[in-house]
């Protein structure tokens, strides 16, 4: 299936200073103003405290446009930390996103439109350095949720990277998000069949097994690739297999 990029960027309205770069040891270190998830008014302090994943309120998250500049996947990219590295998209990239201008004329139309639109492409969703990382599964997952419950039945693909920064700074809360997404994927996206998953970073094969669960459903399958050098993809329709290939580190 193609590759349908989708830039988005992430904006922290809680961090004190979203745009630094504090760290301790590996682990990046962000003051947080928010409530922590319990209710909050204006007339209740909020203490400032170490910003925690899953405790402290996510950053919100704006996908861009069709007629907003593209940025793509550059040869460099596997190399990318805290700074990642992407190109202006050619032409024909750029050509190839969806665009919902057609979704507006009627829903005869809408209803024939959608296959086009979703079916058949494998969404990667890119976005620029963030020192707290860059949410990537977090942000697939809030990309689908904001389709209506007919367009979302028509996405068949997406695409992961597993790969510092590429989804959190701390390695330990990768996994959990990778659960999140493929929980959702299985229970929510009903034409749902491949997830492409890149797995380019040692650290990460432990958070990456998470994904075994969506072959659980029978219905889906792994698109894996471990070598990001040109390496070949194994597709993996059970978790034996699957678990095999990925710890193998040869694919």
């Amino acid at each position: 299936e193609d590759v349908t990029t989708i830039n988005y960027t992430l904006t922290w309205t809680y961090l004190e200073n979203p745009s630094n770069t504090t760290f301790a040891g590996i682990q990046q270190i962000d003051l947080c103003r928010c409530p922590q998830q319990s209710p909050h008014t204006s007339s209740s302090p909020t203490e400032d405290h170490i910003y925690t994943r899953y405790k402290c309120a996510g950053p919100d998250i704006t996908f861009k446009g069709g007629k907003e500049d593209l940025w793509v996947l550059s040869p460099a990219y596997i190399e990318s930390g805290q700074i990642n590295f992407l190109r202006p998209a050619e032409r024909w990239e750029v050509e190839g996103r969806p665009c919902g201008n057609v979704l507006s004329t009627c829903r005869a139309v809408y209803e024939e439109a959608l296959p086009i639109l979703y079916r058949g492409r494998n969404f990667l969703f890119l976005t620029g350095p963030c020192p707290r990382g860059r949410y990537q599964a977090y942000a697939t997952q809030t990309f689908l949720e904001r389709l209506n419950p007919l367009a979302r039945s028509h996405v068949t693909a997406v695409s992961l990277i597993a790969q510092s920064y590429e989804e959190d700074c701390s390695v330990n809360d990768v996994g959990r998000a990778y659960a999140d997404l493929v929980r959702y994927l299985g229970q929510s996206v009903p034409g749902f069949t491949t997830l492409c998953l890149n797995v380019w970073d040692e650290r990460l094969v432990g958070a990456a097994r998470e994904c075994r669960r969506i072959l659980e459903t029978g219905a889906i399958e792994i698109c894996l690739v471990r070598d990001p050098r040109g390496g070949m993809a194994v597709t993996c329709g059970d978790v034996e297999g699957f678990l095999e290939a990925l710890e193998g580190g040869d694919v």
